[in-house]
């Protein structure tokens, strides 16, 4: 079944309230961010290796998003932030957007998504005395304290009264309201009287012509009763927090990457001539749910011909690639190369991976020569993946590596890769140096207009010395995709089936 950040028996098993006690090291500020927050690579590392995604101890789960919810509150420089669940997300044009991606932020804060999440919104307060943590719910609310740890849990409803006091009285503060509003208190005191800054998770994947999310308007008011409100983009704080994966994290990008690899083994060496570039897509996606995963994205399976011929397949405009499949009808033939580009996703980790089979068992000379050319630069690339470098230094020696190779960067049409995480493709910076605790996919291709295309793609965890290839077990090297397209899928005697 998919575990979902909580499972069922880790509900029924919440009874206690877990304290938290940070660990002692501070990460590196990272650009754009005020205020450093503590992470210990190696203390998540161990505890990734404790977690039991199966079976998820329910203490260790507060832990993780108490742990979270203390990073973010040391990261914000002044004011406070709000996060609000997120029912529904404008549609974007690009193809790695899922349907709960605009809710991630307050998944990750809580833990909490579905029916439990439906008309919540979390508040941080840091202030001298103590931080607040205060979450408001539609839901029972003991039953939301139970299942979070967190102490302070209010109806939704008062959500709007605490954030109104506080806004209104601020000027005027008497002891019987101080006594009566404490956290309005709290909130006017952390905002002062000249610069009161509030952070908010605006939509992260937004198109200005398709109609708003509601709570923009409520965004909206805080402008219109206190002018010198000031608002922020609360993913100037949560994306840094995001980057630098805890134990819970890394524990769900490996279990993801193995999902992948095994939907990727099962279907590409089920794959034969005269099956369809969706077939074999279909058996890859349902090892993913089979597994208790979803997709971190639309998986694609496409015909590679060698001498660079139109795919039948389906052709995509922009913008509309949540209406057409990425795998089409198209017939796998002799000399193809099968191409994939799939991730599954893990309690809301996704993997990212490419890889090429030949699918007659044997690569000829001319796919051989440009796979071993693809192979070298990726390999290349990856064993130079440490703190300290960055991604245009990664991207600079692919680019090199390729024109060196014979001149195959001028169709090189896209960067070395991206972070990962609870988006496939997550926020990131691209400009400064990569840290212990970062999760990268780092891809390229070769892809000449003669055909085929050879493209790989790969994800890596940066620890404290280098780096850890999680998916390197998934065949790559020329021998074990050759035996991999001569392997028999434990799948095949279903996909031999034809109605």
């Amino acid at each position: 079944m998919k575990y979902p950040a909580f499972s069922q028996s880790a509900l029924c098993a919440l009874v206690t309230i877990v304290a938290f006690t940070g660990p002692v090291l501070h990460a590196e500020p990272l650009a754009g961010q005020e205020r450093p927050f503590d992470y210990d690579y190696t203390e998540e590392a161990a505890q990734a290796e404790r977690f039991d995604l199966d079976n998820p101890d329910p203490a260790m789960l507060r832990e993780t998003f108490a742990k979270r919810r203390a990073r973010v509150l040391q990261s914000i420089p002044d004011g406070a932030m709000l996060v609000h669940s997120v029912e529904w997300v404008q549609p974007r044009r690009l193809e790695f957007q899922v349907p709960h991606s605009d809710n991630h932020d307050f998944i990750f804060l809580t833990g909490l998504e579905g029916l439990q999440s439906v008309g919540s919104a979390i508040l941080l307060v840091p202030t001298p005395e103590k931080d607040w943590v205060v979450l408001f719910t539609s839901a029972d609310t003991e039953f939301v304290r139970q299942v979070t740890g967190i102490e302070d849990v209010r109806p939704y409803a008062e959500l709007e009264e605490e954030l109104s006091v506080a806004m209104t009285d601020y000027r005027d503060w008497r002891i019987t309201q101080l006594r009566r509003w404490p956290l309005a208190a709290a909130l006017s005191g952390a905002w002062g009287r000249n610069h009161k800054a509030l952070y908010l998770n605006y939509p992260r994947f937004f198109r200005l012509g398709m109609p708003e999310p509601p709570r923009l308007e409520l965004f909206k008011r805080f402008e219109r009763f206190s002018p010198e409100m000031q608002l922020l983009d609360a993913s100037d704080l949560l994306d840094p927090v995001r980057m630098l994966h805890d134990g819970y994290g890394l524990a769900n990008l490996r279990r993801a990457v193995d999902i992948t690899g095994e939907g990727i083994i099962e279907a590409l060496s089920g794959a034969e001539v005269g099956m369809s570039e969706r077939e074999v897509m279909e058996a890859m996606d349902f090892v993913y749910r089979y597994r208790g995963a979803d997709l971190g994205f639309p998986t694609s399976v496409a015909r590679s011909p060698i001498n660079g011929r139109e795919s039948q397949g389906p052709r995509i405009p922009e913008g509309f690639i949540q209406y057409v499949p990425r795998s089409g009808g198209d017939v796998f033939q002799s000399d193809d190369i099968v191409h994939t580009d799939t991730g599954a996703e893990f309690n809301h980790y996704s993997a990212d991976l490419q890889r090429n089979v030949p699918i007659s068992g044997e690569l000829n000379d001319k796919q051989r020569r440009l796979y071993e050319i693809a192979l070298d630069v990726q390999k290349t690339v990856i064993s130079r993946i440490r703190p300290g470098v960055t991604w245009r230094e990664l991207h600079e020696l692919a680019v090199q590596m390729l024109r060196d190779a014979g001149g195959y960067d001028q169709y090189y049409g896209y960067g070395i890769g991206h972070f990962i995480g609870m988006e496939v493709h997550d926020e990131g910076d691209y400009e400064a140096p990569l840290q212990a605790g970062m999760a990268l996919s780092i891809e390229q291709g070769v892809a000449p207009p003669d055909g085929p295309r050879i493209a790989f793609e790969d994800d890596v965890i940066v620890t404290e010395d280098g780096h850890d290839w999680i998916s390197e077990w998934i065949p790559i090297e020329i021998n074990d995709v050759e035996a991999l397209a001569k392997q028999e899928s434990t799948l095949r005697t279903f996909l031999g089936k034809r109605p």
